[in-house]
């Protein structure tokens, strides 16, 4: 079996247009600022936006997604060659609704004769592969908020077994009116305008857009490479749009990505998690965490990403991994901003001071609507 490792990535969100200038601000905000660094986000609607001017939504898809894919590729210093062997994986939860959604108001107004540009998602595939001339067709994977996460899982799955060589991973999201109007009627959304996860407080979660990518290879470039230890995947069918209040499925995810790299939960040096910011998974999540430590008596950091980019719902696994991974590489784990009362009867709170630090084993999890679970481990500590 191959090893995996990430050699190279990068990403555009409300943080920054890079990877530098995004872990720079992630070391800027606090709880002091955070509520003008939200004031600076927000427009009309509360919402994480790309800082980023466009004609249309269509020349705002296709080229932050050209950007993103390049700068990784030029981050993992492949050559022409290498990058043409690049199997290409896509997760996404809008896909590109924002494209329809402009295509439809454009036939409305009589702009255009064609009500819908393409159905179904295949010509962002056929894009990045003629963006660097690849061999092989596009996987796309759409499983909610887990996408990008499971299209890491399957290109690491099919790299380890020998089956490819190296892969694109990208994971995007960009706002749609379809997606964020969806989310409202499910009464997700916060009216604070504050994300506050894992806090007793919470009153909902913050959409966000972002877009990255990362290089799998089986090969270690660089001496602070992150390899894939493991990845898991577990379905809770207690409901399509949220989570089993015992926590139980999140914990077998966790505990057996946990099994499959044979570490146990001392070995870990903070947990990701995924803490959406509504009421149910917040806690189902905290209360499956709660028992992971509680069962092994033994705790780790609990980092949380979301109030510094919102939920970017399908891209989060990339976007996450990219942003804790570089941030760690700038020798600090990011502490958790807007954090102040925890559940009754969980007995961790999220990092909530900036540790330092420059090598770490991190188990990272997404939870997703239908049931979806992942967990990663990744480490730069071999």
């Amino acid at each position: 079996m191959n090893k995996v490792y990430i050699t190279g990535s990068s990403i555009i969100s409300a943080l920054g247009n890079n990877k530098n200038d995004s872990v720079k601000k992630i070391q800027e905000i606090n709880d002091n600022n955070y509520s003008e660094y939200l004031v600076n986000n927000f427009e009309e609607l509360k919402y994480y936006r790309i800082k980023k001017n466009f004609v249309s939504k269509e020349e705002k898809f296709y080229s932050i997604l050209k950007e993103v894919a390049l700068k990784a590729i030029e981050d993992a210093k492949l050559s022409k060659e290498e990058a043409e062997d690049l199997h290409i994986f896509l997760g996404s939860t809008s896909m590109s609704i924002s494209i329809e959604e402009e295509q439809h108001l454009k036939y409305k107004n009589g702009d255009s004769t064609e009500e819908i540009k393409n159905i179904g998602y295949g010509e962002i595939g056929h894009f990045v592969e003629n963006l660097i001339n690849s061999k092989y067709n596009t996987t796309i994977i759409q499983t909610a908020c887990t996408s990008s996460a499971n299209a890491i899982c399957y290109a690491n799955d099919l790299i380890k077994s020998k089956k490819i060589k190296r892969a694109l991973v990208l994971g995007f999201e960009f706002f749609n009116e379809t997606t964020y109007r969806g989310f409202q009627s499910l009464m997700l959304l916060s009216q604070t305008g504050e994300y506050k996860p894992f806090d007793i407080n919470s009153d909902g979660l913050i959409l966000g857009e972002a877009c990255s990518a990362v290089i799998l290879e089986s090969q270690k470039k660089e001496a602070n490479n992150f390899e894939i230890l493991s990845t898991n995947n577990s379905f809770d069918n207690y409901s399509v749009t949220s989570s089993n209040p015992n926590g139980e499925v999140t914990l077998s995810c966790m505990e057996e990505a946990l099994n499959k790299a044979n570490l146990t939960i001392d070995k870990i040096t903070c947990l990701k998690a995924h803490a959406t910011g509504s009421e149910n998974s917040n806690l189902s999540e905290a209360i499956a965490i709660d028992k992971l430590f509680k069962k092994y008596n033994k705790k780790t950091d609990v980092v949380i990403l979301k109030p510094y980019i919102g939920h970017t719902l399908g891209a989060c696994g990339t976007n996450e991994i990219v942003l804790l991974c570089e941030s760690i590489k700038n020798n600090f784990l990011p502490k958790t901003i807007n954090f102040y009362d925890k559940y009754n009867d969980i007995d961790f709170s999220p990092l909530q001071e900036t540790r330092k630090i420059d090598k770490a084993t991190i188990l990272f999890h997404y939870i997703g609507f239908g049931g979806s679970n992942t967990s990663i481990i990744l480490s730069n500590e071999s």
